[in-house]
C-alpha cells in the first residue's frame, strides 16, 4: 500500500490526527505485531483527543477569561472574601 496517498487523502479530509498517528506506528518497530483493527483503533483515538484538544483551545480562547490559569485550587480562602471552603469545593464531589 502507498503510504503517501494516504496520508496525504487523510490531511485533505480533515484527519490530521489520524495521519499523524498512521505516520508514529509505521515507524515503530513493533507494528506489525498489531492487528488493522489496534491500527484502526490507535488512529481514531488520536483522530478523537486532537479534536477535543482544539475544541478545547477553541472555547477557551472564544471566552477571554480574565485569568487562563486560575483553578479552584488556588483559591485564597484566608482572604475576608466571605467564601466557604466546604461550599467551594463541594462541586467537585461525585456522587457514588
Amino acid at each position: 500500500m502507498l503510504t503517501h496517498p494516504t496520508l496525504d487523502q487523510m490531511q485533505a479530509l480533515g484527519l490530521a490526527g489520524m495521519a499523524a498517528a498512521y505516520r508514529q506506528l509505521a515507524e515503530q518497530d513493533n507494528a506489525a505485531d498489531l492487528s488493522r483493527d489496534e491500527w484502526l483503533g490507535l488512529m481514531l483515538d488520536r483522530e478523537a483527543a486532537m479534536r477535543a484538544d482544539r475544541r478545547l483551545t477553541n472555547r477557551l480562547a472564544a471566552a477571554k477569561l480574565r485569568f487562563v490559569d486560575a483553578c479552584i485550587e488556588d483559591v485564597d480562602f484566608a482572604s475576608r472574601r466571605g467564601l466557604d471552603r466546604r461550599n467551594t469545593r463541594s462541586w467537585r464531589r461525585v456522587p457514588g
